[in-house]
């Protein structure tokens, strides 16, 4: 087995609060305010490439470059040369280890000669902008990079901090054949054994591509006996690959919970039932589940020692889609007037749900219940203020659906 899955992981962001409705305005006003300044900041992005100049961050070994990674591949394409990214942790011992190997003479003089280096810290703007802007997950430290001249992704690798091997990654990277990006295709052409559907597993999950790691996690869950599920092997497969809790790798994982954390961290167990869960939950995929399915979701979250008002939290917009999916908007509208019995709603979250249902209701049943919304959220809000403004507007929109 790969030595990534001997990688301690990033944590997952997995949402605790349990007024999950002001958690989701907060992320949805978030995409806004990104969204509004996008074109600002992709002008930013290509001053910064042209001002400043590109300085080298170490002095010895393999030379890094950081903080204008526009200037860094606009440099690489000059110079000929593919690019190397580190995305590391200041805080992170296994990239600590890392350090002394990228001095090395032997990896020095690969890595100088043949790409152009480049770190990027998790806590750093670049992290946000460039990683995250890539689309790229990461799912252990420290994570390696290998871009082409065009900014493509060919290649990553996770590996313990070993001359011999960093050296061997970087060779992989620059073979058209045998790189990661290259797996897609030998997948449609039958390579199918386990080492190469964990790899193409691991790369279709940073790269963010959920129906081929759902493809490939099948196959591999296919290939393993059930008595082998519960193995060390297959645990760190659920906690590090698996995108989808269906598959039934993660259906084992989520019934038989207890059987895994004999001799196990509880506490990172659950944590791994949890984040398989929301992920799926919140996939491409489980945007399309029944209500049904999301209600077995529901289930599965409580079956992880979520408490059961925060599961009903946690699936309340995906069930509220599903029924809007399903044309059953009165299963919409009850279900919100009942939550509003268990969870005290703020302003913004009555905003939010006006709005939801002004853009999403198939039709005009909800009105009555919106005017009744509407209502208890301005007995909250300030008179004259934005929040005030907010309400009345969905409001108007509403009533003008009767």
């Amino acid at each position: 087995m790969r030595e990534y899955f001997r990688i301690l992981p990033v944590t997952l962001s997995v949402v605790k609060h349990s007024f999950w409705l002001v958690l989701l305005l907060t992320a949805l006003v978030s995409c806004q305010k990104s969204s509004d300044n996008k074109g600002d900041a992709g002008n930013s992005s290509v001053n910064s490439a042209e001002s400043s100049p590109l300085t080298p961050v170490t002095q010895e070994g393999v030379i890094f470059y950081a903080n204008n990674v526009d200037k860094a591949f606009e440099t690489a394409k000059a110079e000929g040369k593919p690019m190397f990214v580190e995305i590391y942790s200041e805080s992170c011992h296994v990239c600590q280890a890392f350090i002394p190997v990228f001095k090395e003479e032997k990896v020095s003089d690969f890595y100088n000669k043949t790409f152009l280096n480049y770190r990027i810290e998790v806590n750093s703007p670049e992290f946000q902008s460039f990683v995250l802007g890539q689309k790229i997950f990461v799912p252990s430290l420290p994570l390696l990079l290998y871009f082409d001249q065009n900014r493509n992704l060919v290649h990553l690798a996770t590996i313990d901090a070993d001359l011999e091997k960093l050296i061997e990654q970087g060779k992989l990277a620059l073979n058209p054949n045998r790189r990661s990006a290259s797996m897609k295709k030998r997948f449609e052409e039958g390579e199918k054994d386990s080492q190469f559907l964990i790899d193409y597993a691991l790369f279709s999950k940073v790269t963010m591509d959920t129906v081929a790691n759902r493809k490939a996690m099948d196959i591999y869950a296919s290939q393993q006996p059930e008595s082998s599920y519960p193995s060390e092997t297959n645990y760190l497969a659920i906690q590090k690959l698996l995108m989808d809790v269906e598959n039934p790798l993660g259906k084992y994982f989520i019934n038989n919970l207890f059987a895994y954390k004999q001799g196990r961290d509880a506490a990172e167990v659950k944590n791994v039932a949890e984040n398989l869960i929301m992920s799926s939950l919140y996939s491409s995929f489980g945007n399309q589940y029944s209500s049904d399915k999301i209600k077995q979701m529901r289930d599965y979250l409580v079956k992880a020692e979520i408490e059961p008002q925060v599961a009903r939290n946690r699936v309340l917009l995906p069930l509220i889609n599903a029924y809007f999916r399903e044309n059953t908007p009165k299963r919409a509208i009850d279900l919100v007037n009942t939550h509003m019995t268990q969870v005290q709603l703020k302003v913004p979250d009555y905003a939010y749900l006006l709005k939801y249902f002004n853009e999403r209701s198939p039709d005009a049943s909800y009105v009555p219940s919106a005017e009744i919304w509407a209502a208890n959220a301005l007995k909250m809000a300030a008179p004259g203020s934005e929040e005030e403004t907010n309400i009345r507007t969905e409001l108007a929109a509403a009533q003008r659906r009767k």
